[in-house]
């Protein structure tokens, strides 16, 4: 029986590098794995990239997840077509480099907020309103481990992942005395894409491993279920949790 059979699964940011291995593995395990897409060329492209695969159902919904009025019509068709949604996964954002915060340009400022936590945001309302409705459903947060370290030259990137963190532990006090489970999952080591070609290290976390993780997460296998963070490190270090 596969894990994810009936479960209709929502990956925000599933066209992405990363996102695009969650979608993969959670196809493997026969869910039906809705992806926003604001790009023909993007939506054909995973859609090449799965296409080996079988089972699952590939569900792509062209929707722009940083445009509050694309989100609301994903919402509807997002109903219209699949009634609930069981998973929700955002894997959002972008890695930013170049200036220090007293020498960084508004408009860069003002990007990196819209992409890192507007985004999260509006997929928030879109898909944890739907759960909230059904009193049911996971949702699981991907971050990264600059939400708890700092570096010079993208102290920035520290800041919007740190309140990535925080929405998540806003979500889990919200979410108290209901159905729901809200995770933050951070991968504090660079993720083996397919992208990054042979720069990569064999104990790195490939995008498929860490969606078999959210899989544990969602199906309740995972250690410290009850924990909203769980880092995740390389293949040769266990988890480690925290509230």
């Amino acid at each position: 029986m596969k894990k994810l059979s009936d479960a209709i699964v929502v990956v925000a940011g599933g066209t992405g590098s990363v996102g695009e291995g969650l979608v993969r593995q959670f196809l493997r395990q026969g869910a039906t794995v809705v992806v926003p897409y604001r790009s023909d060329a993007r939506r054909e492209r995973l859609e090449q990239y799965v296409s080996d695969i079988e089972g699952g159902t590939l569900s792509c919904i062209a929707a722009s997840v940083s445009d509050e009025e694309s989100m609301s019509r994903f919402r509807v068709e997002l109903l219209n077509r699949h009634g609930r949604v069981d998973l929700g996964v955002a894997c959002l954002g972008g890695w930013y480099y170049g200036y220090s915060l007293h020498n960084m340009p508004f408009e860069h400022w003002q990007q990196v907020i819209h992409n890192n936590l507007t985004t999260h945001f509006l997929c928030i309302r879109a898909l944890v309103s739907i759960m909230q409705q059904r009193n049911s459903g996971v949702y699981v947060m991907i971050n990264g481990g600059a939400a708890e370290l700092i570096a010079p030259e993208q102290g920035v990137v520290s800041i919007v992942a740190a309140a990535q963190l925080m929405m998540s532990r806003v979500l889990k006090q919200e979410a108290h005395a209901t159905n729901i489970r809200i995770h933050s999952l951070m991968a504090y080591h660079p993720i083996k894409t397919r992208g990054r070609g042979s720069e990569v290290l064999d104990e790195w976390l490939t995008p498929e491993e860490v969606g078999d993780y959210v899989i544990k997460l969602y199906t309740a296998e995972a250690a410290n279920i009850d924990k909203t963070i769980h880092r995740l490190y390389t293949r040769n270090q266990p988890p480690r949790y925290g509230r």
